[in-house]
């Protein structure tokens, strides 16, 4: 039942959207969902495994730029990333977060993916959490970045 509103949304998306996903398990469903419905979309993504998985199995349009890329993290950063994603009007952004606090706000570890996210959720005109974040704790062993809060 919680997955209820998320699917109404996936639901909603039309032809020639652009929308922009996090690597994420849920970015794979809603590739699957839409490409199964056969809904033509533009998608943007940092993830090279989102970007190799698009290439192999959609025809959509693939927004991508150069950039810093991190193997351990499957990752496209760096200021040509942004620099990029800043020139975009993306329709719908599905972002994953690492941390939730009890304001609401949204956090990843990791800085340069956080940057990218600020990114894409200023380009967007409606941003989607697509996960369950953990809850931040009093341990601040852990520098965190802040993404956006959830309104």
């Amino acid at each position: 039942r919680r997955h209820n509103h998320l699917y109404n949304i996936y639901n909603t998306i039309q032809p020639d959207s652009i929308i922009a996903l996090d690597n994420h398990p849920a970015s794979y469903f809603i590739i699957n969902l839409l490409n199964d419905k056969q809904v033509n979309v533009s998608v943007v993504t940092y993830s090279t495994d989102i970007l190799k998985y698009l290439c192999k199995n959609t025809n959509f349009n693939i927004v991508f730029t150069s950039g810093k890329i991190d193997s351990g993290l499957h990752t496209i950063t760096g200021a040509e990333v942004i620099k990029k994603f800043e020139q975009l009007q993306i329709d719908y952004y599905f972002c994953g977060a690492n941390y939730l606090d009890d304001d609401a706000n949204l956090y990843q570890i990791h800085e340069d993916i956080a940057q990218i996210q600020r990114c894409l959720i200023t380009r967007s005109k409606a941003s989607y959490l697509i996960n369950y974040p953990a809850l931040c704790n009093d341990d601040h062993s852990q520098k965190l970045s802040l993404i956006g809060q959830l309104v």
